[in-house]
């Protein structure tokens, strides 16, 4: 079995805000809204100065809109970080004011590079080629780990 992880990083302590972040990324659907509420606290994490929130289904990784707004609200830098090996999917993306950057790669194929390089990307193997050390790389630069526990 593969290698799958997509985590939201949020600059900055927003553990007191999932609720407001729960809402702006669409993830109530108005009957389980509080126990997906407390399925967030549980598992969201503070770490390094970031907010970490784990996307399980990873979706909202690649709701570009929808973490800008994100980004936006929250007045705060957001990053995503996808990594899936088993679909050879591999990405992430920056948010903060009116800078972005989205970066993914399926199979192969770039499906998505949009805006300037970031500072986190030199070194690193930014093209087709990307791969899961790659993306665990620039999470790291970060402070962020993605390695599997």
């Amino acid at each position: 079995m593969g290698f799958s992880k997509a985590i939201i990083a949020i600059k900055g302590n927003h553990l007191d805000h999932l609720e407001k972040v729960s809402a702006i990324l669409n993830y109530f659907d108005g009957v389980d809204d509080q126990e997906i509420l407390e399925e967030l606290s549980e598992t969201a994490e503070y770490e390094n100065d970031w907010t970490l929130l784990t996307d399980e289904e990873m979706v909202y990784v690649v709701e570009d809109d929808l973490i800008g707004e994100l980004s936006q609200e929250l007045a705060a830098a957001v990053y995503t970080f996808t990594v899936q090996t088993t679909s050879a999917s591999y990405g992430f993306s920056y948010f903060e004011g009116d800078k972005n950057r989205v970066f993914l790669v399926q199979d192969g194929d770039i499906i998505s590079d949009e805006g300037e390089s970031l500072s986190i990307e030199t070194g690193q193997e930014i093209s087709e080629d990307i791969g899961e050390e790659d993306i665990v790389a620039l999470a790291s630069k970060l402070g962020i780990s993605l390695e599997e526990e």
